[in-house]
């Protein structure tokens, strides 16, 4: 990194409360690819200052992988980095993270609910097995509440599961499994009010 660009960061991170964590001598290629997306052209710096950022390696240099919400233009994206940052990009806010892991342990897991997108991110990083926790946790609510409600043994919930799954779609049969517990436990009770209604 050029030298000159040292105090450039070190004055956008003083500014930039989403870089505070951050030292301008390393900072992971997720915070570098925000500030060049966003201080490039910024009147807070001369225009010197500008051409400087201008050197940061472009976005598309770096990056691992990128997940959407959906297709919209202003739906939230996970920027992941080769170095493993992570750049989290909404229409409301943004948030860079060193290390995409921490991230997922810290905000994602603790809700035990994910998006589509969360669970690519997750498989990405290689923690799978957290998106498979989440589904278990669908599998054991849902198996819970036919059980309960309707007298089928637990080990026959997936297969009701998957008849009864089929008028949803994939995309709306996936977000209902990614939902984890609260999710089975809502798709279970309407599986056994429809199943009290034809019995």
């Amino acid at each position: 990194m050029n030298p000159k660009l040292i105090p450039i960061l070190e004055k956008i991170i003083a500014r930039d409360f989403i870089l505070l964590s951050f030292h301008a001598d390393r900072l992971p290629q997720s915070a570098l690819a925000y500030i060049r997306q966003n201080y490039r052209m910024d009147s807070f710096l001369s225009d010197d200052e500008q051409d400087l950022i201008e050197t940061l390696a472009p976005f598309a240099d770096h990056i691992a992988d990128s997940f959407r919400e959906d297709e919209s233009s202003d739906a939230s994206k996970y920027h992941l980095f080769q170095d493993g940052s992570l750049w989290l990009s909404t229409n409301a806010y943004s948030s860079v993270w060193a290390d995409a892991r921490d991230f997922a342990v810290e905000i994602l897991l603790p809700r035990m609910e994910l998006s589509r997108m969360d669970a690519d991110l997750l498989r990405a990083i290689e923690m799978g097995d957290a998106v498979e926790s989440v589904l278990a946790d669908f599998y054991s609510s849902f198996a819970h509440v036919l059980n309960r409600d309707c007298g089928i043994p637990y080990c026959d919930a997936s297969e009701h599961w998957n008849a009864y799954a089929r008028q949803l779609g994939d995309g709306a049969r996936e977000e209902a499994e990614l939902g984890g517990s609260e999710s089975g436990r809502a798709e279970g009770l309407r599986f056994a009010e429809s199943f009290t209604i034809n019995a």
